[in-house]
């Protein structure tokens, strides 16, 4: 994987593919819907690549016993988790984005709620990016193998996104009912996405809703309090099992 730059090109490809399939069977609904369905496909594609690509990186470099190298360097775990991320955001954002511009290429409808939509939507990509590849880091640790990771972490991902309903953008297909949907670190940020790209009203008509769409900004400030505690814990993981140097830095 690390060293395949065509398997590379097929995780990010991926979603849009996926996105393309689904529009290739034909559909009744409006541009908008089609557009909500991009948006939680879009999410999943992301979703992916911090747990899939983040996590074979990660693995790669344990197997490999890299950080042997790494103990005897002045390297800080959180400048560690740092620069992982931001690989992670550029693979993560590119995947996200391709399914938006197929989804663009088909006829999908979509408008910024207004100009507030614009830091929110960064915002919370980012937010929900760092949350995941967070994840990544106990599975690639108690997996040992990276094989088992790669199977693992991209199991999570594909379970994440059918069992909240295309990641909550599709909340009829999820067996979880009611408000929690708003609160889950996989369906919240897709749902507040979902509602500041897609000009519509009517989400129950869309299939959107129920529940209500988190509009607030209090749920901006959810994702940024898990993002935080994934922080947290990522860097600490590393510390103690990756640099070997105990529970804090």
């Amino acid at each position: 994987m690390r060293n395949s730059w065509l398997l590379l090109g097929w995780v990010i490809a991926f979603p849009a593919i996926m996105y393309l399939f689904f529009v290739a069977q034909g559909t009744d609904g409006p541009a908008t819907a089609d557009a909500i369905i991009s948006i939680g496909i879009g999410v999943m594609g992301a979703l992916f690549v911090c747990l899939y690509l983040f996590g074979d990186q990660l693995a790669g470099d344990l197997e490999d016993r890299r950080y042997a190298a790494y103990r005897s360097m002045p390297l800080s775990p959180a400048a560690d988790l740092a620069g992982r991320m931001a690989a992670g955001l550029v693979l993560a954002t590119a995947a996200f984005a391709a399914t938006i511009l197929a989804g663009v290429a088909t006829g999908a409808e979509y408008g910024l709620r207004g100009p507030e939509s614009i830091p929110i939507v960064v915002v919370a990509g980012l937010l929900t990016c760092v949350f995941w590849m967070v994840v990544a880091i106990p599975i690639v640790l108690a997996a040992d193998n990276e094989s088992v990771a790669e199977w693992v972490s991209s199991l999570v991902a594909v379970a994440a996104f059918v069992l909240t309903g295309f990641n909550g953008a599709l909340p009829a297909q999820s067996p979880i009912e009611g408000e929690l949907l708003n609160y889950l670190p996989n369906a919240l940020p897709t749902r507040l996405l979902v509602y500041h790209l897609v000009p519509a009203e009517n989400w129950t008509e869309l299939g959107a809703a129920p529940p209500a769409m988190p509009t607030g900004l209090e749920f901006v400030a959810l994702l940024a309090g898990y993002a935080i505690v994934a922080l947290v814990a990522g860097t600490v993981l590393l510390n103690r099992y990756a640099y070997d140097r105990g529970w804090w830095p």
